[in-house]
């Protein structure tokens, strides 16, 4: 939309209450508005200005034509004092010098002063907080309901700018919703001013807001203005004597940092664990790599979430556990190829944990570990002890086994923290052979005694399972709480010696244009 010689009006005239009865009204004042509020006010029925670029058009040619317009000029203000304790006269009285160049500035300094910590930005957000209030005062000043909101132009305004501050490629405009943002500010007009607060709140007789929704009746608001004496809304055609009050907070957004680890330990636990006397016990994979990431990222906390977790005497192998780590306030954002660097890092640390294919995740993608934990299915090697010799026919009937469904009551070993409840849960498939004699030596490590004590007794069994089946019990029956169980399948009573998990069948971290190739060595 252009502006033609014709149009151009008088904005402070458009502004001014009209009464009726001329000769009992007061002289009305004809204030000023800033230039932004009055394209606000100019190109109001506009659909153009309701998008940045829009906007910016009709600014740039309102300003090449100032001297048809009652307009403030915003050069004046920059004797303003940075703590905006004191209101220029020339204040825009329509948004009371929030979408005014000096207003701009300071608030964008102190900012800068805030954000100074951060490093590595990859996208800014603004909100704007307790502004409503101005927008209902563009009715009570006469003018009406304005489409475009102060609070939009000026996230424009402070977005674009911060975004070039911290050297970021990426500005979300709706901040407070948007998911992979990595930094937040808000910034909040204090109500702590009497003064503003009664300037901006229409007369409790006119019953126009919404207890019950925290928001105006803007109808009611046009019906009950439309039926307004001018003494009823001069009053707000005058500004406080004090500057609007802001407060700044910045609010790095949880960052998340996806992966998947191995461990080639039989006695390291996936989380911190206490003995009975209160001493931790030494090693565990969340400390191995949470902690070089918290402090790589100068990050407040870092929890790490796995899809499901082995015992502590069970090895994790093949291409890995997905797992990720939730960073709390971080001062500097994970790069690919910093991520890169530290997995290097962690891995040359820990003789027993590696972690691969570190990289950035948003808070969506981490739902995927929490599905996989319940919904994937698992490969598991176990190392079996029956009571009595194994026979062939044994073996085939174990093998036999696929889809089987079993029902397991919630574990001995686990009852003190889990629900008694009873599960159904599925073994997909058994790959079983009894171990040779030589291999049978090789696990005794030549130990005749106990060679010939387990000889033709331990059985390598590959299974596959539905997720949160419980193995071990799956294989020892746990008192019968579990069954049908590799002991009553086999008719020989059997124990559990060791447990590998060797895949878990997700994609994990989400495949992108490229995406890392290094995993883990089956070992």
């Amino acid at each position: 939309m252009e502006i033609k010689l014709e149009d151009k009006i008088e904005v402070s005239e458009s502004l001014t209450d009209a009464e009726p009865d001329e000769s009992t009204k007061p002289a009305v004042p004809k204030p000023s508005i800033c230039k932004r509020c009055s394209v606000r006010v100019i190109f109001n029925k506009s659909n153009g200005i309701q998008i940045k670029e829009g906007f910016d058009q009709q600014y740039k040619l309102l300003e090449e034509s100032p001297e048809a317009f009652n307009l403030i000029s915003d050069d004046t203000l920059s004797t303003l004092a940075p703590d905006l304790r004191s209101r220029p006269d020339n204040t825009c009285y329509l948004c009371a010098g929030i979408l005014q160049n000096s207003t701009i500035r300071t608030l964008m300094n102190k900012c800068k002063v805030l954000l100074s910590e951060y490093e590595c930005v990859g996208s800014v957000g603004v909100t704007f907080s307790n502004i409503d209030l101005l927008n209902v005062r563009s009715f009570l000043c006469g003018v009406g309901g304005i489409k475009l909101q102060i609070k939009t132009i000026f996230k424009w305004l402070m977005a674009e700018e911060l975004s070039q501050f911290l050297g970021c490629p990426k500005v979300v405009q709706n901040a407070s919703k948007a998911d992979d943002q990595d930094l937040m500010v808000n910034i909040e007009v204090r109500l702590d001013n009497d003064e503003f607060m009664w300037m901006c709140r229409p007369p409790l007789e006119w019953d126009v807001f919404n207890f019950s929704q925290g928001k105006f009746k803007s109808a009611r608001l046009e019906d009950a203005l439309a039926r307004a004496k001018y003494e009823d809304i001069k009053a707000y055609l005058k500004l406080p004597g004090r500057a609007v009050q802001f407060s700044i907070s910045v609010l790095a957004n949880t960052t998340f940092v996806g992966g998947r680890y191995t461990k080639m330990a039989r006695n390291m636990s996936q989380t911190p664990w206490l003995k009975q006397d209160g001493l931790l016990i030494a090693g565990n994979i969340e400390d191995i790599l949470c902690k070089p990431l918290q402090k790589a990222f100068r990050a407040d906390e870092a929890r790490m979430h796995s899809a499901g977790r082995e015992d502590i005497d069970v090895r994790m192998l093949g291409t890995g556990r997905p797992f990720y780590v939730q960073l709390t306030n971080v001062r500097k954002f994970p790069t690919e190829a910093m991520l890169d660097e530290l997995q290097v890092v962690i891995n040359k640390q820990s003789a027993h944990v590696k972690c691969y294919k570190l990289t950035p995740v948003t808070k969506s993608e981490t739902e995927l570990v929490k599905q996989g934990q319940e919904e994937k299915q698992k490969e598991y090697r176990c190392i079996i002890k029956a009571e009595n010799e194994v026979t062939d026919e044994m073996i085939s009937n174990l093998n036999s086994v696929e889809n089987l469904d079993l029902e397991q009551k919630t574990p001995l070993r686990v009852l003190h923290r889990r629900s008694p409840l009873t599960r159904t849960k599925r073994i997909i498939k058994v790959k079983a052979r009894a171990l040779t004699r030589e291999e049978v030596e090789v696990s005794c490590k030549h130990d005749m005694k106990l060679t010939e004590s387990l000889n033709k007794r331990l059985v390598v069994a590959e299974v596959t399972s539905e997720a949160g089946t419980y193995i071990k019990e799956f294989v020892h029956g746990d008192f019968n709480r579990t069954v049908p169980n590799v002991g009553t399948i086999m008719g020989n009573r059997c124990d559990m010696l060791q447990l590998d998990v060797v895949n878990l069948s997700m994609v994990w971290p989400p495949e992108r244009d490229g995406t890392k190739e290094d995993v883990a060595e089956d070992k």
